[in-house]
């Protein structure tokens, strides 16, 4: 398997000299739509897919097929595996990762934490990701102690690397150039953050110390992302930032993660989504077109406004509203009817899809909605339609 990083830089390399996508068939967009152009796009832009690994074993076997499923439809350019508090999923976290690269042919971006564990501790999980294959890490510091809502200025991890930083270097200090290495970004400013100069200090200290680049905290202004790549390459940050797009898949859910996680909700996003509130597949929709615009917004934007040429897809481990928004962008299509309400397997099929999406992952529950989806000449890159590696795969 490869570092996302040389993929990335090979990416640029391959696409440097390319004309923007002028393909008359896409000229407005995925769904036909006019005003939907994706032209602008940066040749050879990028995707990828953070999944999280479920408490039941019916809901990890479950995902396994999703990420089977999303890698061969949708190509992302790496997905990623989050960790809980203090190595509390790291087996789960493993086994997720070391199955999406084995049998789906994905490369892995997995998250590694500092918070309550040893020097020693973090050691052994490296030496497990590495036999297993794994060549990316997301270095941080993780979830703050139990009890805290969040970090404060001054607190550090109970562990014995503190930041994210000591993880960084200890990183490198066991495995010299083996891992590629992300680190996390936060546009709107970090909770235990009370200078913006002095976190954008912190994060080139980070890069510098080894890191490669940097995914972000999800956003719903895009404008305030893009202020933030350009604080980054004044403050000498060179490397790729990728953004976080987290669609919303409920209401109720939107609410409660931007105010967990201290996210600005623009005005005219309120305002869009206040009249169906109550109505999840409404929500839902219109979800799909917020995150469609946030990533048309920071794909198309020039690089002196800020502008990236990747987006990171916070999938919840769910499947529908991604590959919408995917399509919104070109990506991929429907076969058979561009306009047509997109069902995928594995998400509750039909129009009554909403949030118990999320407990069907844990389950191991699923609906059969029909597979719609094709290659075209449109999408930005061509899909890989092998077979799935789950059909061989001995029970």
């Amino acid at each position: 398997m490869s570092k996302i990083i040389d993929k990335i830089n090979a990416r640029r390399q391959k696409f440097r000299h390319s004309p923007p996508n002028n393909n008359e068939d896409d000229a407005h967009g995925a769904d036909g739509v006019p005003g939907d152009d994706n032209s602008a796009f940066p040749p050879g832009w990028y995707h990828s897919f953070e999944y999280f690994p479920p408490k039941t074993e019916p809901g990890l076997d479950n995902l396994f097929t999703r990420i089977d499923r999303m890698s061969r439809r949708l190509d992302p350019l790496f997905v990623d595996v989050t960790w809980g508090d203090s190595g509390s999923t790291a087996a789960r976290t493993l086994a997720v990762a070391s199955h999406a690269q084995r049998y789906c042919g994905v490369d892995v971006l997995m998250h590694v934490t500092c918070m309550g564990l040893s020097a020693a501790d973090v050691r052994r999980h490296l030496d497990q990701a590495r036999s297993c294959g794994v060549r990316n890490v997301l270095a941080l510091r993780g979830d703050p102690p139990r009890g805290k809502r969040a970090w404060e200025p001054g607190d550090v991890s109970t562990g014995e690397c503190r930041r994210a930083i000591d993880l960084v270097r200890l990183i490198r200090e066991a495995h010299g150039d083996y891992f590629g290495i992300a680190v996390a970004g936060h546009p709107e400013g970090h909770p235990a953050s009370v200078d913006p100069e002095e976190e954008l200090r912190h994060l080139k200290e980070k890069i510098d110390a080894g890191a490669d680049l940097i995914v972000t905290q999800f956003f719903y202004d895009p404008e305030m992302f893009l202020g933030y790549v350009r604080r980054c390459r004044g403050a000498g940050i060179a490397c790729p930032i990728l953004p976080g797009i987290m669609p919303i898949q409920s209401y109720v859910s939107f609410v409660r993660m931007t105010q967990f996680c201290n996210v600005r909700v623009p005005p005219e996003v309120t305002e869009r989504l206040e009249p169906v509130k109550d109505d999840d597949e409404a929500v839902k929709r219109i979800g799909w077109e917020i995150a469609t615009d946030l990533c048309r917004r920071v794909l198309t934007a020039s690089r002196e406004e800020g502008g990236v040429d990747g987006v990171h897809f916070y999938t919840l481990n769910l499947e529908r509203s991604v590959t919408r928004v995917l399509i919104n962008l070109g990506a991929v299509r429907c076969a058979d009817d561009p306009g047509r309400s997109l069902k995928t397997q594995g998400d509750a099929a039909g129009a009554g899809a909403d949030s118990s999406d999320a407990k069907q992952i844990e389950s191991g529950e699923g609906g059969d909605g029909q597979d719609i989806l094709s290659t075209s000449p449109g999408a930005h890159s061509p899909l890989p339609w092998r077979p799935s590696a789950l059909a061989n795969r001995s029970r």
